[in-house]
């Protein structure tokens, strides 16, 4: 599939037999082979072979996974072929780049994963596979359908930035605290309008109504001059407790001290101490086991996987000279 010969379509085949990945001879070298799974270049392979290897070990449900064509570093193209980055931005300014998250992760991989899902529940009852389809233009596009509906009730009528869930208004965005940190502020509903103001020290009376748009620079001005004047931890305790949708913007490093994460042991640490946000969501009866060994370093298991498919030594060897694999000469040995 070329789409402005930009590749950004993964076709998977769901079979009966075997657990394969087929490698594209177009693009060389593309896999690399960490630990016990097959790990592409592209975030979306990655996804389907980690998908695969669950299936194996819960539903003793293998699939064979041809795939045709794939992206390799396009990502930023899809979401513009998608429309989304348009929206992104404030007002004035040009679209920012957001993470990869909105076509690599969820317009691709999960999107992916989930139609590998219903294809293998929908052949439990007619017993045959079929092709899915994986666009990341279109799973992304998809992912934005909100948007799109939300277009003829007014959400999203005015200008990039200029709109209720875009920064536009003033009562839904971050504000930069006295330390040099932020709040993010959220609150849509009146009632949390007005706590959001009685923990801000504001007058209600003294302020234009909240859907004003015309006085929401004005506002904005206020609610900057107002989060200026004390710190992220003096605004926290005063939000703490009251329903006005205003929470602290933390870091990767404090995440996992705030109490919440730390009630429900949201994130958790390797054996080398690193970090991380543990499996979502929670299985009541089978929840996730995360894996707490250090990261392999990139083809450290590139010999050990392929010999375990039953390749010798010869031909792992023509696969390692010709680039078809990669692999960390002082881990693996043959």
């Amino acid at each position: 599939f070329q789409y402005g010969g930009v590749r950004d379509t993964v076709y998977v085949q769901v079979a009966g037999t075997a657990a394969a990945l087929y490698r594209d001879s177009l693009h060389s070298p593309l896999t690399q082979i960490l630990g016990s799974h097959i790990f592409a270049k592209t975030l979306t392979l990655a996804c389907l072979a980690l998908t695969v290897e669950l299936w194996v070990m819960v539903t003793q449900i293998k699939a064979k996974l041809y795939i045709c064509s794939f992206l390799n570093d396009y990502y930023y193209f899809f979401v513009c072929y998608a429309g989304l980055l348009s929206r992104l931005g404030r007002s004035g300014e040009k679209p920012y780049a957001p993470l990869n998250l909105i076509a690599d992760f969820a317009g691709g991989g999960l999107t992916c994963a989930l139609g590998i899902v219903l294809a293998l529940l929908e052949r439990t009852k007619s017993g045959k596979g079929q092709v899915i389809d994986a666009s990341m233009v279109e799973g992304a596009a998809y992912l934005g359908s909100f948007v799109w509906k939300s277009q003829r009730v007014g959400l999203w009528s005015r200008g990039r930035g200029e709109n209720l869930l875009d920064s536009g208004a003033p009562f839904y965005d971050t504000y930069k605290t006295l330390d040099g940190k932020y709040m993010a502020v959220g609150p849509l509903e009146p009632q949390f309008y007005e706590q959001l103001l009685k923990g801000l020290q504001l007058d209600a009376g003294e302020l234009p109504p909240q859907m004003s748009f015309s006085d929401w620079p004005e506002m904005r001005r206020i609610f900057t001059q107002s989060f200026a004047s004390k710190t992220q931890a003096d605004w926290s305790r005063i939000f703490d407790e009251v329903d006005a949708c205003v929470t602290p913007v933390l870091s990767f490093d404090e995440v996992s001290s705030h109490h919440h994460n730390r009630e429900r042991g949201s994130f958790v640490k390797n054996s080398s101490g690193e970090e991380f946000p543990r499996p979502a969501p929670v299985l009541s009866r089978t929840p996730a086991e995360p894996c707490l060994a250090s990261d392999p370093v990139v083809g450290e298991h590139t010999v050990e996987v392929l010999q375990e498919y039953g390749f010798t030594s010869a031909e792992i060897d023509k696969m390692l000279s010709d680039r078809v694999v990669e692999c960390r000469a002082e881990k693996a040995k043959l």
